[in-house]
């Protein structure tokens, strides 16, 4: 069942293309990249494109087995899994380069539902966090982190924070505790935090409680009940973390602040993933939709480096209580959004860097079934399967989702679940 390797290829210009025909003893080929462009060029200047086949273990290979029986693949082998996006792997890593320059950006990917939009975003991931960038990851649901809650977005960003140093990950609370010597002045929230730090208890259930609030999770049992024993009191010099759907300007800064913070720690800056961009285009009450568009302008803005949004900006949305610039200072920042094309453009107008998923060709649904079966095997290595079968599944796969990729490789996978129990011939 192995696929034609020769028809996918890379130039170094041009980018990744389909071959169409060969001449002249294969030395030269004709290729339709998919910028459109048609064109006749000496064979040895493409590269093939094949799948790394890394050694896998039978941990590893269960594991993503596993992931793909659910529609994913898990993080920590995504290396072995991720094929046939070399193009915009490329364009981020120019992205990654620029930021570690000192210039941030804003980094769009859409695709239809299916197409693997999450998977690449989680691939970024993975290589910004091996590159020696901060990463912070956040999947906006109407229900769940809706964008018209920036305390809820900033909470899911600073839970899953991660940078690697020394080969060991770290997250949010090391990147704290390692500020705690930097020279952050005059941001509002974070310098005293950071002073606070120097003098909490480690490890009790008192420092706990200030972590959680830090980290804008609900303290609210502990502030309401007068006598709870870990109560965060009043009168610390830090402002409040606001529940507010107006609060916009104030996560914006809080995250500003922290792409400042990573960088003066040697970190490239921080790459913050949002996926499911285009939930704030289905918020059905046209106010809390706005809200949700004044946050992720101000995310979008910042990341762009708008010195307009570096002083209080009276055209923006502000908390009443207590109004912030939308940024800190420098802020490090390198956006990646992930959503579905064919969205109101009210912000993606603003963004140069947008790549459309293209659908996979068929060679590719080739080469992406069999690593699933070599990763099947290491799984369960008394797995067999004949050609005829193999033939049967893929085609099953292509003509049921060769559109839907993690439809399709849970149906491949499904596939061979039943064989390996006798349920299929």
């Amino acid at each position: 069942m192995s696929a034609p390797n020769s028809k996918i290829v890379f130039h170094n210009i041009f980018g990744e293309g389909i071959v169409l025909e060969t001449r002249w003893n294969g030395t030269e080929t004709r290729v339709q990249f998919r910028s459109g462009l048609c064109i006749w060029l000496p064979t040895k200047w493409l590269k093939v494109l094949q799948v790394e086949e890394k050694e896998l273990d039978r941990i590893s290979s269960r594991r993503l087995v596993e992931a793909f029986r659910l529609g994913i693949v898990s993080h920590q082998d995504i290396e072995y899994f991720t094929l046939g996006r070399n193009y915009e792997i490329d364009m981020f890593k120019r992205a990654l380069e620029n930021l570690k320059n000192g210039n941030g950006g804003v980094f769009l990917i859409e695709g239809e539902y299916g197409s693997g939009k999450s998977h690449l975003a989680e691939y970024l991931r993975h290589l910004a966090l091996k590159n020696g960038f901060a990463t912070a990851y956040c999947e906006l649901h109407l229900h769940e982190t809706p964008p018209y809650r920036p305390k809820k977005i900033y909470h899911e960003l600073v839970t899953s924070l991660r940078y690697i140093k020394n080969n060991c990950e770290y997250g949010f609370r090391d990147l704290l505790r390692e500020a705690q010597d930097i020279e952050l002045k005059d941001h509002c929230f974070l310098t005293p935090v950071l002073k606070k730090i120097k003098y909490i208890e480690q490890n009790d259930a008192s420092s706990e409680v200030f972590w959680q609030w830090i980290e804008g999770e609900s303290t609210k049992e502990y502030a309401t009940d007068r006598n709870a024993p870990f109560r965060v009191r009043g009168g610390q010099v830090i402002p409040a973390l606001y529940d507010f759907s107006t609060a916009a300007d104030f996560y914006n800064y809080l995250i500003s602040g922290l792409s400042f913070i990573a960088r003066q720690l040697g970190l490239g800056g921080l790459v913050l993933i949002i996926d499911e961009f285009e939930e704030v285009n289905h918020i059905e009450e046209y106010p809390l939709q706005e809200r949700g568009r004044a946050f992720l302008e101000g995310l979008v803005r910042i990341a762009l480096d708008d010195e307009e949004l570096k002083r209080i900006n009276r055209y923006m949305l502000h908390n009443k209580v207590r109004p912030t610039p939308y940024s800190y200072k420098e802020n490090y920042i390198l956006l990646l959004l992930a959503t579905t094309p064919g969205e109101d453009e009210w912000l993606t107008r603003l963004i140069k860097n947008k790549i459309l998923l293209r659908k996979f060709t068929r060679p590719e649904l080739e080469l992406l079934f069999d690593n699933l079966l070599r990763i099947y095997k290491t799984a369960f290595p008394d797995f067999n399967l004949d050609l005829k079968i193999q033939s049967n599944i893929l085609e099953g796969a292509i003509r049921k989702f060769s559109k839907e990729l993690r439809m399709f490789i849970k149906y491949i996978v499904e596939a061979f679940d039943l064989v390996r129990f006798g349920k299929r011939g």
